[in-house]
């Protein structure tokens, strides 16, 4: 499968790098219950403009616990 090549809607830049929010930044259903330690959120951001292209989480199967 070939990887798309994301690009920046902002400034059209193509060098774009990944960081993790941590911490309290993290995603929890809603309201949170058990001892669901949430996830990381995932940022895709470009290297030229700093606009956050995409964000995600690592496992969405785990996001079975959210209504």
């Amino acid at each position: 499968m070939e990887q798309k090549q994301e690009v920046c809607p902002h400034c059209g830049g193509t060098k774009l790098v990944a960081g993790v929010q941590q911490q309290q930044g993290r995603v929890w259903p809603y309201p949170a219950r058990g001892l669901n330690l949430g996830q990381e959120l995932i940022h895709i951001i470009c290297k030229s403009c700093g606009t956050v292209v995409r964000s995600y989480v690592d496992y969405p199967e785990d996001l079975k616990d959210f209504k």
